[in-house]
């Protein structure tokens, strides 16, 4: 690779985590998360790994303008930077069928004319993995503070698992049996003992009485 344009390459890789390298295709670093392996116990810390796609114009806007940015160079000079680079690449790569970017990896030249990666460390593994142990608690439960009650997690348990079974729907429907029994034991008091309470006496028959007539009827 061309030592000038290549270390440029290699700022722009090392800051951005993928860069389009010209005459060979686009390299990138992916982060893998940490995976725990529960039937071995072990949590394997998070790892990189280089992703590589051949293509022979790759070309990247936003590196374009970094190098122009410090090389001080206009596009006619980048342009023809690029060019003299990908020549370069090409060349070196038919004649040895390698070519090798020191710290990254190599570019290999298969048999079908098409190039793939290999990197120099095929995974990029910061931590040792982590051995643990399966710990089974005999008892979990703990305070727990909701609103101004203090609880332990035991009845928050209880309570959550009778509201999912319907347990707390079936404590209203037995208040709701109890103050519609209520309801009609009233009302039936009301009618057979003829007041609007149980707790009245019975209301007195109104008599109708006959008054003396005030005027007299002339024949």
């Amino acid at each position: 690779m061309e030592v000038n344009l290549s270390k440029w390459l290699y700022k722009y890789f090392s800051s951005h985590g993928k860069v389009a390298i010209p005459g060979l295709g686009y390299l990138s670093l992916i982060r893998v998360p940490s995976t725990n392996d529960f039937a071995n116990k072990l949590f394997y810390p998070p790892i990189h790994r280089f992703h590589f796609e051949y293509m022979l114009d790759a070309s990247d806007e936003n590196l374009n303008v970094y190098l122009k940015n410090e090389l001080k160079i206009g596009d006619d000079e980048l342009e023809r930077m690029i060019l003299n680079f990908t020549e370069s690449v090409q060349k070196d790569l038919h004649q040895n069928g390698t070519l090798v970017w020191e710290g990254i990896g190599r570019f290999d030249l298969t048999a079908n004319n098409q190039v793939q990666f290999i990197a120099e460390k095929e995974q990029d593994v910061y931590l040792s993995p982590i051995q643990y142990e399966h710990v089974i608690r005999e008892t979990y439960s703990h305070d727990v503070l909701t609103g101004d009650r203090v609880q332990t997690s035991d009845e928050l348990h209880t309570y959550f698992e009778e509201q999912r079974n319907g347990g707390a729907l079936d404590t209203w429907k037995i208040a709701s049996l109890i103050i519609l029994t209520a309801s009609v034991v009233l009302i039936i008091a009301r009618f057979m003992i003829g007041s609007f309470s149980i707790f009245e006496e019975r209301q007195n028959k109104l008599n109708a009485s006959e008054q003396a007539s005030t005027y007299i009827l002339k024949k």
